[in-house]
């Protein structure tokens, strides 16, 4: 092997400038002798010197733990989404045949009950659409942040890519306010808002009756107490002219602009809204889309903050705005 030697004043910065080029050697270990350190490099280099150091006792990581133990003619996928105890995996070419296999080893060393196949959400109510290949039960409770949700994946989805969203909603400064959630789900925002935000009240509102019984489920569990769940459509349900804030946590909301116009207070609030836009879009159209509604309602809209949360399709992108809306004087 090649070694390369250096001070120990310059091992950090060293072994930085390997690890950026590829240089480095994992399985090697670096050796401290002296004054100075020893470095496994992958190839002849200038000051590097033929030699032997001992191996890396190296963990594996759970990908290779799980492809270690697994004796099946497959390509297994190398991410996966963990909900609670329960796992979803992408398609993979051989599921059909040897998925109880797979699913047991993913069980087995991620410490899961459930393994799924996950083929994307239907209808306008996003219901997933998975298929089980190692256990029974799909039901679970998932703890993020500190709250825990309790949910079915083969019923409601619930999302990964947004949990900067759901963190940075119990961040955000709601002390007393009145906030109306119009896509509240099974509490994704909604939860987040109630117990740190400081909320005086969170009205939330689903017309999935079976994500408004984990909801309503959730608030209990979480011993949450200023919240009120309002089962059905937010065009029906939604309070009007009460809210200091609105949360549009969904896709292909624009249409619902309308709604959380009547739904803020009369001296405005804060507007998060959520949607979908294609490259070209999404630089100009949410705040396009927003200003739209605010001004036919008699608001001015100053923009606070914009964030691309994921990719939601090639060349689409769920983006949410925050607008600070107040009277036109």
């Amino acid at each position: 092997m090649w070694i390369l030697k250096v001070p120990k004043v310059e091992a950090e910065k060293t072994r930085k400038k390997l690890m950026k080029r590829g240089l480095f050697d994992d399985k090697w270990s670096i050796v401290e002798k002296d004054d100075f350190v020893l470095f496994p490099v992958k190839d002849k280099m200038k000051g590097a010197f033929q030699g032997n150091l001992p191996p890396r006792n190296r963990k594996l990581s759970p990908y290779e733990r799980i492809k270690k133990i697994l004796n099946v003619p497959v390509n297994i996928p190398d991410y996966w989404e963990k909900i609670g105890d329960v796992l979803l995996l992408p398609p993979f070419e051989g599921y059909e045949k040897y998925g109880y296999e797979v699913g047991l080893a993913f069980s087995k060393i991620l410490r899961v009950k459930t393994v799924c196949i996950y083929f994307g959400v239907e209808g306008e109510l996003r219901e997933p659409n998975i298929e089980v290949i190692y256990g029974n039960d799909t039901e679970t409770v998932h703890l993020e942040n500190g709250i825990r949700y309790a949910l079915d994946v083969s019923k409601i989805m619930f999302s990964s890519g947004n949990v900067e969203e759901r963190i940075r909603m119990g961040k955000i400064d709601a002390h007393g306010e009145v906030v109306v959630d119009m896509f509240a789900g099974i509490g994704y925002f909604t939860l987040p808002v109630a117990k740190y935000a400081g909320a005086k009240r969170v009205y939330a509102c689903e017309k999935n009756p079976v994500a408004f019984e984990y909801l309503r489920k959730n608030i209990e569990l979480n011993r949450i107490n200023n919240v009120i769940p309002l089962l059905g459509d937010n065009r029906e349900v939604a309070p009007k002219r009460v809210a200091d804030r609105v949360i549009m946590g969904y896709v292909r909301t624009e249409p619902f602009l309308e709604v959380a116009m009547q739904v803020l207070k009369e001296e405005g609030g804060v507007v998060h809204y959520h949607d979908t836009f294609t490259t070209e879009e999404k630089a100009w159209k949410p705040e396009e889309n927003v200003k739209k509604y605010a001004q036919k309602h008699g608001f001015e809209a100053e923009f606070v903050y914009k964030r691309v949360i994921k990719s939601y399709a090639p060349h689409i992108w769920h983006i949410v705005v925050d607008a600070h809306l107040t009277p036109k004087d």
